[in-house]
């Protein structure tokens, strides 16, 4: 049995707490939370096995180039001369080759296969009430060129032997979702993807691992105590923490924390945007992606949320209004509904973007320092395989790595 001190309590974190515990090693949770929110917690709720082709693209470059100065636009880059930034963003174009795309493909199914697998044992096995649902994700289009953008992807699920993905017309999107205001001109279902209400999710699974003798100290950590290639102990706002292993899952903020100790990550912040209400009921049946808006709306049996949006700012947690407004703007224009008078309580939060799509979880060149972060805009996806990964690598012999 290990003393395993895991560096954030966001999904991946608890996750790996989860599999560490049961394997009967002793486990501590460092997290500042509540003051630091996770991104897990402020995601759109999805988990989506479907999401296998990684963000890079050319086309997504030029088309963030022509929103550079649309305040409200889905996908938003900062002019800045940061070095890190501007690095991250040669690798993601360089990394937008098809031959370094369909890699990732490859990596991305494996591990959110695995996940959805670990999903359905786990709410079996646990008790939790995180209103875990597998209706699939509905896609509206609103211009018939929007149609033609997922013909290359349902081909790539057919490669994968993955056949609940189709294309359906405007009559059929509307009998799924009667909600949608007429003028769609059709969408897609991805019947493989669920849903669940992360924020319930993570209370559920911190009484679990508590119960299995887990404990959380709140916390900041700062830096690290090393000696030989070695973590001896972390150092917090707290005090200071001795393990014998350490793992980093501190999403976007891991990149601050492995500087210090000389390793470089390919991970850099990506804002994003929420509107939740938990007071209103919303009749969608089932998570929509309003395409053209990029925009996600969620319903759950007591609330909504509705998300989205990508802000390449640097570590910068300002509210953007008119990114907040271009929110509720995008669900009236597709639904039968009106959100500019309802009381909605706004979030932003940094999802931890990695320049190729694939996360980091491996062993670190410091021994016993496991680094788990970098799922970009997926971390609830693939979060119970990251666990499962980390209690592989953390329970087999340094000295075999």
């Amino acid at each position: 049995m290990k003393k395993v001190i895991i560096v954030g309590g966001g999904i991946i974190g608890q996750f790996s707490a989860y599999y560490l515990a049961k394997s009967g090693h002793e486990v501590t949770i460092v997290d500042d939370s509540p003051k630091m929110t996770p991104a897990s917690e402020g995601n759109c709720a999805l988990v989506t096995p479907s999401h296998i082709i990684p963000l890079n693209s050319f086309s997504a470059i030029f088309q963030g180039i022509k929103w550079l100065r649309k305040k409200d636009a889905p996908l938003k880059i900062k002019p800045q001369l940061d070095k890190r930034f501007m690095l991250w963003f040669l690798n993601f174009m360089r990394y937008s080759q098809s031959s370094h795309i369909d890699k990732a493909t490859h990596a991305r199914h494996a591990l959110l296969q695995q996940s959805f697998k670990l999903y359905e044992s786990f709410f079996q096995e646990e008790s939790n009430q995180s209103e875990w649902k597998k209706g699939g994700l509905l896609y509206a289009c609103r211009k018939e060129e929007s149609m033609g953008q997922f013909a290359h992807e349902i081909d790539v699920h057919r490669k994968f032997n993955m056949n609940n993905s189709r294309m359906l017309s405007k009559d059929e999107i509307l009998a799924r979702e009667p909600l949608l205001k007429p003028d769609v001109v059709g969408g897609v279902i991805m019947e493989m993807d669920g849903w669940l209400n992360p924020a319930q999710l993570l209370q559920d699974l911190k009484k679990i691992n508590e119960g299995n003798g887990v404990t959380y100290i709140q916390a900041k950590a700062a830096s690290f105590s090393t000696k030989n290639s070695e973590i001896q102990s972390i150092k917090t706002d707290q005090g200071e923490l001795e393990g014998d292993e350490f793992v980093l899952a501190a999403g976007a903020l891991s990149p601050l924390l492995t500087r210090k100790l000389g390793i470089k990550i390919p991970v850099i912040p990506g804002k994003g945007y929420n509107l939740t209400t938990v007071n209103e009921s919303f009749p969608l049946k089932q998570p929509l992606y309003m395409v053209e808006r990029r925009v996600v709306a969620t319903p759950w049996e007591k609330g909504f949320r509705i998300g989205s949006t990508m802000e390449f700012a640097g570590y910068n947690l300002d509210l953007t209004k008119s990114r907040l407004d271009a929110l509720r703007r995008a669900a009236s224009e597709y639904l039968e509904i009106e959100l500019q008078d309802l009381e909605m309580k706004p979030w932003t939060g940094w999802r931890p973007m990695k320049d190729n799509g694939i996360p980091i979880i491996e062993r670190s060149k410091i021994k016993n320092l496991t680094i788990a972060t970098g799922h970009s805009m997926v971390g609830l996806s693939m979060a119970p395989a990251t666990g499962f990964i980390v209690n592989e690598i953390l329970s087999s012999p340094i000295s075999d790595q």
